[in-house]
């Protein structure tokens, strides 16, 4: 059940005239429902696999929760009669208890995501192995599987939450359908954001009345996100995508545009997803953890990925980059680096090595392909120098006495790290890491032969499509300028209400007049659905 689509329309207009109507001390139960209705209509064997995530991260943390509750209870009772060494034994052998819970439950919700990732590029690989090293053309057969809805931002978040229950930051959830219902809250289930449960959980069970000011903000978002995905993500689409297969015919300048426009459709397509599951959570009073913070506007890489997928970010962070960092076999390794090779490197390996870590891993959870590992690596390598060359920035900036609140060098680091992203982008479109590194280098070739003519004729957005993209693409720009003061909705409702009710119906006609729709009015899936 898309996003997009009447049948999904009408789902949330029945589920939220039932979630008011409802006692309100059973409107979570309809949240409940809902969810698995949305799961079912994807698919009813992938129902199976988010009751094994959320029955298994249910139980370890329940165990879990249970077992330090036993051992404090234990230790109080038993004070006098341990000695200090004796407490501390038992200690460590209830915690190695509850970490080999932990490490299962995370390993058969990891492999289950594995399994549907990487199976079928697993036995790519190994008929290459077959073909070249074994001379054998009895090649294994694909199999017949695909990724289930949300299964990485399901298990992601379920795995947060089960570190964070191990680590002590909260009690785990003792009512395994209100779990259920954090694992399968329907608005954020097609691409995120990954929540905490601290965050969400509070947010899904509080009790709630009808209020029309917050169905009106929920609908403002939607229709923000509608405008996003129709008029500027799937309207650049076809130039995108027309365009790299022609990238020898039409090299340079073209490419050019290829880069800028899959950018503003990679944004328009995410960020106006999440603007619809965020809008739609509003209407059910629901608060989930915004996931963009106007990442064209970054000074630099390492801001951007602060700014861009919020949520995966911290979540990379805070279970692997972090413990990594204080992991002890790499903190060896760096005081060893610091006494045989070099102290200052040394001093690096701790902070350099879980970021290079957490860069494979990232790419790798966008895509099986190698050219997502490279990518990975690349923004990886551009955050190690950018840090490395700092200081040499800052004694440039002192040397000609230039202005770090200048506006014309703060203009020159976001159109720096805009373009450096966009080209880094290259790989998301490209069929693989050669044709990346190649696309990349077709830019800086024929631009005397540009021909605007042949972006309107010949790769599929006429001069019509054109200026509606540019024209929606500075609108988006200019809102998300606007948003540095504060929510422009809250400023919206401020004016009087036929001004409201103008910018909403300004709106309602571009998303219905200026759209790019298909066949039957459908709209295309969001780029996020195969991650």
């Amino acid at each position: 059940m898309s996003f997009i689509s009447l049948q999904f329309t009408c789902f949330v207009i029945v589920s939220l005239i039932l979630y008011y109507l409802v006692p309100k001390k059973w409107q979570w139960v309809i949240l409940l429902l809902a969810g698995y209705y949305f799961y079912f209509c994807t698919g009813i064997k992938n129902i199976a696999y988010i009751l094994i995530t959320t029955a298994t991260t249910y139980l370890s943390a329940i165990y879990i929760g249970n077992s330090v509750r036993s051992q404090s209870e234990y230790l109080k009772q038993n004070k006098e009669m341990l000695s200090r060494d004796e407490k501390k034994l038992y200690k460590q052998q209830m915690k190695k208890k509850q970490k080999l819970v932990l490490f299962l439950c995370i390993f058969v919700n990891l492999s289950i995501l594995l399994f549907f990732k990487y199976a079928n590029m697993t036995i790519a690989y190994l008929n290459l192995f077959r073909l070249h090293f074994m001379h054998r053309t009895d090649f294994i057969g694909f199999l017949d599987i695909f990724l289930p809805l949300g299964i990485s931002f399901y298990t992601f978040q379920t795995i947060g939450y089960l570190a964070d229950v191990y680590y002590g930051k909260y009690e785990p959830e003792r009512n395994f359908f209100r779990y259920a219902l954090f694992v399968s809250f329907f608005p954020q289930m097609i691409q995120g954001p990954i929540s905490r449960f601290k965050d969400l959980a509070g947010e899904l069970y509080r009790e709630r009345s009808f209020e029309f000011d917050r169905i009106k903000s929920g609908f403002y978002r939607v229709m923000w996100g509608l405008f996003k995905k129709l008029v500027i993500a799937d309207r650049l689409s076809a130039y995108v995508s027309v365009s790299m297969e022609q990238r020898q015919q039409y090299p340079g300048l073209y490419l050019l545009f290829t880069i800028f426009f899959y950018s503003m459709q990679i944004y328009g397509d995410f960020s106006g997803g999440i603007d619809i599951a965020l809008g739609v959570s509003e209407l059910f009073g629901i608060r989930i953890t915004e996931n963009f913070e106007r990442p064209f506007f970054s000074k630099d890489i390492a801001e951007y990925w602060r700014r861009w997928h919020i949520t995966l970010g911290t979540w990379f962070r805070d279970y692997i980059f972090y413990p990594l960092s204080i992991n002890k076999g790499i903190l060896n390794l760096g005081k060893a680096v610091r006494i045989k090779i070099s102290d200052p490197l040394g001093k690096r390996v701790p902070l350099y090595l879980p970021m290079i870590i957490v860069w494979i891993t990232t790419g790798m959870w966008h895509g099986a392909e190698s050219k997502y590992v490279v990518w990975g690596l690349l923004n990886c390598l551009f955050i190690i120098l950018g840090t490395e060359f700092k200081p040499v920035e800052e004694k440039l900036i002192r040397r000609f006495k230039i202005n770090e609140g200048s506006f014309f060098l703060k203009l020159f680091r976001v159109i720096k790290t805009f373009w450096l992203m966009a080209f880094l982008r290259v790989f998301d479109i490209a069929p693989d890491t050669k044709a990346g590194f190649e696309t990349i280098g077709l830019v800086f070739r024929s631009w005397k032969e540009f021909n605007i003519n042949n972006i309107f004729e010949q790769l599929n957005l006429p001069i019509e499509e054109f200026t509606v993209a540019i024209i929606a693409i500075i609108i988006m720009f200019i809102m998300d300028l606007i948003q540095r003061k504060g929510s422009l909705r809250e400023r919206i409702f401020r004016l009087s209400t036929p001004v409201q009710w103008v910018i909403l119906s300004s709106l309602i006609f571009a998303v219905t007049v200026f759209g790019s729709y298909g066949m039957g009015y459908d709209a295309k899936q969001f780029i996020y659905l195969q991650f």
